[in-house]
């Protein structure tokens, strides 16, 4: 994959049909929509998946948190791991047929197990203060770059990046960055898409 990489994670909070016209609008501008739906069932994620599909969104636009079934059952563009998963190669048989498998990490030594057990990336954070994670210390530019230092697979940066931030992610060793507020929630989704994109875009050509 070339370039820096977008990836919006779903915020667990809009019903399908607003995800999916939000969606519509976004998925030209980036590498990933996750969808990150910890209360619904792995039979509404599928429906919900289902709709977004027909609603026009690509199979490899779209990332699910968790289920390999669904994934692999509807050809998607990958799949995202919690920290707490237990090793990849123990899951192997139930991630056949998935194009990109990605876990989420705390630490440059986790960032390092997971890359040995085969992970595609790996998303760490949450770089800076963030609203979901409100009485956590971030982990800051300095952590990413530590973890960046130390593996070769992309790392994909999250929490509390702001357009403004993007840069200096970037510059501490990051592929790319996952917001998940900063669209679902912003006014005019596709104008932040855009305005994310556009910096990504920046520092590729810069």
């Amino acid at each position: 994959m070339t370039g820096y990489e977008l990836h919006v994670i779903s915020n667990g909070k809009l019903p399908w049909t607003e995800l999916a016209a939000i969606a519509t609008q976004i998925h030209p501008y980036v590498t990933a929509i996750h969808i990150r739906e910890k209360t619904k069932s792995l039979d509404e994620i599928f429906l919900g998946v289902q709709f977004l599909l027909e609603t026009g969104i690509p199979a490899k636009s779209l990332y699910i948190n968790g289920y390999p079934s669904i994934v692999t059952a509807a050809g998607l563009g990958g799949l995202q791991l919690q920290g707490s998963t237990p090793p990849l190669v123990t899951l192997r048989e139930f991630c056949q047929g998935v194009q990109r498998t990605g876990v989420s990490i705390h630490s440059a030594e986790e960032a390092k197990q997971r890359e040995q057990e085969g992970a595609d990336y790996v998303m760490f954070g949450h770089i800076f203060a963030s609203n979901s994670k409100v009485g956590i210390p971030p982990k800051g530019l300095e952590s990413l770059k530590d973890v960046a230092a130390q593996v070769s697979i992309p790392i994909i940066a999250i929490g509390g990046i702001r357009p403004e931030r993007v840069s200096s992610v970037l510059e501490a060793g990051a592929s790319g960055i996952a917001v998940m507020s900063g669209i679902w929630e912003a006014k005019d989704p596709l104008a932040a898409v855009k305005a994310y994109a556009n910096e990504l875009e920046r520092k590729e050509v810069g």
